[in-house]
């Protein structure tokens, strides 16, 4: 005997809407308010007393940076260079993004901004962005009366 099921076509519908938003997503749309800068690759995680990010920066030195730190806002600008081409060359992919990045972050506590620490290692942009004294957990006692 076969079953008979109730076609839901909203169902299909939101599937579709999903599958356009992953594929707006994953283009080559820039979202509103974008500039044409690039957004290098980040990591971001938090500990108890600290944020830290990780930026993917290959090939790049200390002084393609420029990091700046304002109320809770992180801001890591920067350029990359070309390497000379070599000549009578004709490349057959060319994917290597050249020119000026910008990547702004948001921290949702107060930050430590003089206290923030940045270093490069094996192409890896380390920055550790303490968190203030206000916004750490702190342990209240409870006394007995």
């Amino acid at each position: 005997m076969t079953e008979l099921v109730r076609w839901n076509p909203f169902e299909e519908m939101t599937s579709l809407h999903d599958a356009m938003n992953q594929l707006v997503a994953e283009s080559f749309v820039r979202p509103r308010g974008s500039s044409n800068a690039m957004q290098p690759a980040v990591d971001l995680y938090e500990t108890d007393g600290e944020y830290v990010l990780k930026v993917s920066a290959p090939g790049l030195k200390p002084d393609n940076f420029e990091i700046t730190a304002q109320q809770n806002v992180l801001t890591i600008q920067g350029h990359t260079q070309e390497e000379q081409q070599e000549e009578g060359a004709r490349y057959h992919v060319r994917e290597q993004r050249f020119g000026e990045f910008l990547r702004t972050v948001r921290f949702p506590t107060p930050i430590d901004a003089e206290r923030i620490q940045a270093s490069l290692s094996n192409g890896i942009l380390t920055i550790r962005v303490p968190k203030s004294e206000a916004a750490k957990p702190r342990r209240i006692s409870v006394q007995a009366q």
